[in-house]
């Protein structure tokens, strides 16, 4: 029995459906995927921290571009900084502030170095103590989450 013009055609219509569902699950997974492996990095951060004794660290949610976030609204310290999505000179910001509307210059805590410089590393260890809040900022084309303790 040989197929009809409408059974080769539906066939070649499934098979299309079928690769553009599975282009949307890879889109899916790579847009993802730099925020998993970010979590991770700072998740052995913590355990590690944790194994030595040295610190207790939370993960904040990460901060999506042309965003300013209050992740603690009180007194601590960032140990470290993720920026797993990066682009051109942008960069990322972390204030002592109790609001976002607080941020200024004079409580400015860390800077990253714009993305495109030589020297730009996407992770970094730090040792940077807030007493107001913790606000973090990004430039747009940037993502960052730290590792931070808030005291009790």
């Amino acid at each position: 029995m040989t197929a009809s013009l409408s059974d080769i055609l539906t066939t070649q219509k499934n098979g299309v459906v079928a690769i553009n569902g599975l282009n949307q699950t890879l889109t899916s997974i790579n847009s993802n995927l730099p925020c998993i492996c970010t979590n991770l990095a700072l998740l052995v951060t913590a355990i590690n921290g944790v194994a030595s004794n040295t610190f207790p660290s939370t993960v904040s949610a990460t901060v999506l571009a042309s965003t300013t976030t209050l992740i603690d609204a009180g007194s601590g310290k960032v140990f470290s900084v993720s920026i797993p999505v990066h682009a051109g000179s942008a960069q990322v910001y972390i204030y002592d502030s109790a609001t976002t509307g607080g941020i200024s210059a004079a409580n400015l805590l860390f800077a990253s170095l714009p993305s495109n410089a030589s020297s730009f590393t996407p992770y970094q260890t730090v040792q940077l103590p807030y007493t107001n809040g913790l606000v973090l900022k990004t430039d747009a084309g940037m993502n960052f989450c730290v590792g931070y303790t808030p005291n009790p």
